[in-house]
């Protein structure tokens, strides 16, 4: 198959089944002989997010019809103290600026 980009190895998929967790939804125990080996903790897609776009260090590729780029990645407390530290802007269109500023090769 033609691709753009070239294969490279290491990376990884998340699946989400909402944007972002409350907090509401239950921690899930599973494995093991008494189904409790191992914790899953919902993912939180915008906080990832900003985690990825904050950590890149050569490329953000973003794919979608439209970026609202005055969404806010951070809710709650979380966002209050993104805007204290004052180090990457939680909302997501300043956040690419920023990391274009960087160097980072932002598309």
């Amino acid at each position: 198959a033609r691709a753009i980009l070239k294969k490279s190895e290491g990376n990884a998929v998340q699946f989400y089944m909402n944007a972002d967790d409350d907090g509401s939804s239950p921690d899930i125990r599973y494995g093991g002989p008494n189904d409790d080996e191992k914790l899953w903790k919902p993912p939180r897609l915008w906080r990832d997010i900003y985690d990825a776009i904050c950590n890149a260090r050569h490329l953000v590729y973003i794919v979608g019809w439209s970026v609202d780029v005055e969404q806010y990645l951070l809710r709650g407390a979380e966002l209050e103290e993104a805007k204290r530290a004052g180090k990457h802007s939680p909302r997501i269109g300043d956040l690419l600026i920023q990391k274009s500023e960087e160097g980072v090769v932002v598309n």
